[in-house]
């Protein structure tokens, strides 16, 4: 069981109270998921206060508070420590549950590592599939004059005048995104 848990133990069986304080925060640690920070009552900075109920492990949600930013700290007295409950403004949050992670900053969201790149710009890319497939469809031909050899003499054969090859018939059909949007995950 993580700090969190042993401090809930410990309250219960002892009755002890929790304190909480308004903080600036002075410092971010995202190895150890920890903060330091200034209490505005002008008492002693508290440092290593927990951003998670366990550190032992990367899972969870955790909450990264910008430097500067006000956070609410929890802290049980007897030197038990404490734990982030509230913040003003955030750096980022990563969610890590099993094998998958977000990781959610100012700059963007990144599933899982972000190795497969950006998202589709799903009408964006409707748009230009369907431009391709109507340009398919609509296409012709022409062959200007003296091309094709299809009159004339045996030495010098031309096509008399310019000859135009027509659209195809069979037209491919354009593209709905439903064709290719995945509905479970959206920007």
């Amino acid at each position: 069981m993580g700090n969190i848990g042993q401090m809930i133990k410990t309250l219960a069986r002892q009755g002890m109270d929790i304190e909480t304080r308004v903080c600036v925060v002075t410092a971010v640690d995202a190895e150890t998921r920890t903060v330091d920070c200034e209490p505005l009552d002008e008492s002693a900075p508290i440092l290593g206060v927990n951003l998670q109920a366990n550190q032992g492990v990367k899972s969870g949600i955790v909450i990264f508070p910008k430097v500067g930013s006000h956070v609410i700290v929890a802290m049980m007295n007897e030197g038990m420590g404490g734990c982030v409950i509230a913040t003003e403004d955030i750096e980022k949050v990563e969610v890590v549950i099993g094998e998958s992670s977000i990781v959610v900053t100012e700059d963007g969201i990144v599933l899982n590592g972000g190795e497969l790149g950006g998202l589709v710009k799903v009408e964006a890319l409707t748009e230009k599939l369907n431009e391709l497939i109507n340009a398919f469809n609509e296409h012709t031909h022409t062959l200007p004059s003296g091309a094709v050899a299809v009159s004339g003499s045996a030495t010098s054969q031309t096509n008399a005048v310019p000859i135009t090859v027509p659209a195809i018939t069979s037209k491919h059909a354009e593209v709905a995104r439903s064709d290719y949007e995945n509905e479970k995950v959206k920007q």
